[in-house]
């Protein structure tokens, strides 16, 4: 029997790796079908792989698979986003001392381009007439893809996903000591590790959140251990590469005390200027401004609540209430999101993985815009906390990429009411799992109070 376990886990694992070589370099993403299928087999190797780790050498074997998945995606050009080609555009600006937040590709291209630029890599932006939002951090690796290979575009994606791949290497080491603080399972490191949306978006289609996470996480267990220095200075690199972690700041301004607080709102605020003084001026703040207002008030894409209200707008008003719905339902979220963090502020910071669950879930389904690779950020919490919905979710939100196999980009608005039906279904399970968890462990105690009650009455009544 343990023989054939292990062969079935090899046999998935090496299922895997022809997997994520076809979705690297024989997958365009408008071929949704071959797409999804590959992507349906990968989430089934995933299961499996972690239900048969039940020993150390396997769960070695499993960490050594995901970086060797990793590693397959290092070498070729991302498939499924096109993202990668304005960190290129940026990177070249700020390596040859341009400001890459001084202006939109569309003015170098009218008013003409630097020596080092070209019109094909302009042509492959998908944002041309926008300001870049990408904060410090994300630039300085950027600019390191193009000070070593210029705008060659496999160099520079080599050099920003072995980046991505470091970072995830470290989120492994990091998480495995948090799981030990907490005597869990190391085996629980693999539902990040091995998570296809996780290898594929990260590594695979270059997104940073994979820097972002191994910086929070850091933070966080510096955290645990009171190192609040150490860990305001993981925070800010956290929230300067990607700008998500911010929404933890309210629970943790209010959990830490107003002292401590105030020295790492300092050191937030102190960091970021700092960080953003090579490229500080008038122009950036309106530029930055305006790119941001136009994401929150333009943008739309996979949905759920906003999706809601902008189909009764439609019914009532007869358009796209997108301009005035997106700022109320931000400002919706963000009073839930600042109500929740100071109900839980008593709480240890050890709870700090299941409030960034919570609140972050909150802010996607208020959200008018939620790409695949967001969902990494709910991902690496699921290890810490037993919750369900994240996992299924990253599960379920490739169905997204049907979009791409339509020439005008087109929405299938079924499949996206098929992915929240099984995201609210597992958030239900989730509320219903710690509701049983929470009796159980209440009954446990009544049971042992009552014991021990018994056992004074007898104790009095013999005496």
């Amino acid at each position: 029997m343990e023989s054939s376990t292990r062969v079935r886990f090899y046999i998935a694992l090496l299922i895997s790796l022809c997997g994520y070589g076809l979705m690297a370099y024989g997958i365009e993403r408008s071929n949704f079908a071959a797409l999804i299928s590959i992507f349906l087999i990968l989430f089934c190797c995933y299961y499996y792989s972690i239900k048969w780790v039940d020993s150390s050498h396997k769960l070695q074997a499993a960490i050594a698979g995901a970086i060797l998945f990793r590693v397959v995606l290092l070498f070729a050009l991302p498939t499924l986003s096109d993202d990668f080609y304005r960190f290129i555009w940026d990177g070249n600006l700020l390596a040859n001392g341009y400001n890459p937040f001084a202006h939109t590709p569309e003015f170098y291209m009218q008013n003409g381009l630097p020596h080092f630029l070209s019109a094909e890599l302009f042509n492959n932006i998908n944002s041309q007439g926008y300001y870049t939002v990408y904060p410090p951090v994300s630039q300085f690796i950027y600019a390191l893809g193009a000070v070593l290979f210029g705008t060659k575009l496999l160099g520079n994606v080599v050099a920003m996903k072995g980046v991505v791949l470091a970072a995830d290497i470290g989120t492994f080491w990091v998480m495995k000591k948090l799981l030990s603080h907490f005597t869990l399972s190391p085996k629980w490191l693999l539902i990040y590790a091995l998570n296809p949306l996780i290898i594929l978006e990260l590594t695979g289609n270059l997104h940073f959140e994979g820097v972002m996470i191994f910086f929070l996480l850091t933070a966080w267990h510096l955290f645990l251990k009171d190192k609040l220095w150490p860990a305001a200075v993981c925070f800010l690199l956290a929230v300067n590469t990607k700008l998500i972690p911010l929404i933890l700041m309210p629970y943790l301004v209010f959990s830490v005390g107003w002292k401590r607080s105030a020295g790492l709102i300092g050191v937030v605020a102190v960091g970021t200027a700092l960080l953003h003084a090579p490229f500080l001026n008038q122009a950036f703040i309106n530029n930055v401004g305006e790119s941001l207002g136009l994401y929150f008030q333009s943008f739309e894409f996979n949905a759920s609540i906003y999706y809601l209200v902008r189909w009764v707008g439609f019914q009532v008003q007869g358009y796209n209430i997108i301009q005035s719905a997106a700022p109320v339902l931000a400002a919706l979220s963000t009073l839930i999101i600042v109500g929740i963090s100071w109900k839980c502020r008593h709480q240890s910071l050890k709870n700090l993985p299941a409030i960034y669950i919570v609140v972050l879930g909150i802010y996607y389904l208020f959200s008018t815009t939620v790409h695949p690779w967001y969902v990494s950020s709910l991902v690496v919490s699921a290890p810490l906390t037993g919750l369900l919905f994240p996992i299924a979710w990253s599960a379920v939100i490739p169905l997204t990429y049907i979009t791409y196999s339509t020439a005008v980009y087109t929405e299938n608005l079924w499949l996206v009411a098929l992915e929240y039906i099984v995201v609210f279904t597992a958030i239900g399970y989730d509320l219903y799992y710690r509701k049983q968890q929470l009796e159980l462990k209440n009954k446990r105690i009544f049971d042992s109070v009552l014991s021990y009650e018994k056992q004074t009455e007898n104790n009095r009544i013999d005496g």
